[in-house]
């Protein structure tokens, strides 16, 4: 795994950020330069992208992606600041609930927590029903096929028509690892009550014109997490961290320097009199 490091600053957790499917940890590149001064951020290639292109673990499931973090967390020295976009967020949910003593703080962009939506209502689970149909249709196309598929339906229609031929080209070599994408968010197991055990300060962004399945799974996880935060962002879709980054980054910087000095540790002067 792949990490981009800045000099660290002993005196505050570092930062760990996991990126969405058919990325890399390029996209946390403004992020990584806005907060560099205060923390030591770790931006990971998640396994099969960027310069980690192994994706075979040990583990079975979404821990294949789960445990080389969790592994790298470890070596950190302490609980680190935890950001997810999408499949990354779904990532970061799942470290925080196998091992909460490493997490400081939790910041997703809508979550990929899709099957959170299977035991609660009924339009919930045809949500994730449909969403399930497409990775099938996806993994039963061919390479461009399906990540057009996946292209329009998070950025919506006619989003790969207007790339440009090279940049769908390098999209179509990601389609195995998005495929295994799909099969590795389908065994996490974990519930909303899993969610309730949570002591861990939380935002949750959502952008208002995402599909409606994102939006809905962002707020499952926000309404059942203790304490955690929802923040609603207008005309902002699923991929805004990677295309209006301005509008998301200080979010979560908010969100982390606020977690880092708490109130609890700022000492108002000692008052005195005229």
């Amino acid at each position: 795994m792949t990490a981009h490091f800045e000099a660290p600053n002993h005196l505050n957790a570092p930062v760990v950020a996991l990126h969405s499917s058919a990325s890399s940890s390029a996209q946390w590149r403004d992020l990584q330069a806005q907060m560099a001064e205060r923390f030591n951020f770790v931006a990971v290639d998640l396994p099969g992208y960027g310069l980690d292109m192994s994706r075979t673990t040990t583990a079975k499931g979404f821990d294949r992606v789960a445990k080389p973090i969790i592994d790298r967390i470890e070596t950190l020295g302490g609980p680190v600041h935890l950001v997810g976009h999408s499949f990354g967020g779904g990532v970061a949910l799942r470290i925080a609930l196998t091992r909460p003593d490493l997490v400081k703080s939790l910041t997703v962009f809508e979550p990929a927590a899709f099957h959170l939506l299977k035991a609660s209502s009924p339009e919930d689970r045809e949500m994730f029903e449909a969403l399930r149909a497409i990775g099938q249709r996806f993994a039963e196309a061919d390479a461009q096929t399906g990540m057009q598929t996946f292209i329009d339906f998070w950025n919506g229609q006619g989003a790969w028509d207007r790339m440009p031929e090279d940049r769908r080209k390098k999209m179509a070599m990601l389609s195995p690892n998005v495929a295994a994408d799909f099969e590795d968010l389908d065994t996490d197991e974990s519930q909303l009550a899993d969610l309730r055990t949570l002591g861990i300060p939380t935002l949750v962004l959502v952008g208002m014109d995402s599909p409606a399945v994102a939006q809905r799974t962002a707020k499952l996880v926000a309404a059942n997490v203790p304490g955690a935060e929802l923040a609603l962002l207008p005309d902002l879709g699923h991929m805004a961290p990677i295309v209006a980054p301005e509008w998301v980054n200080p979010r979560i910087h908010q969100h982390i320097a606020r977690v880092q000095k708490a109130a609890a540790h700022v000492r108002w002067p000692n008052a005195r009199a005229a």
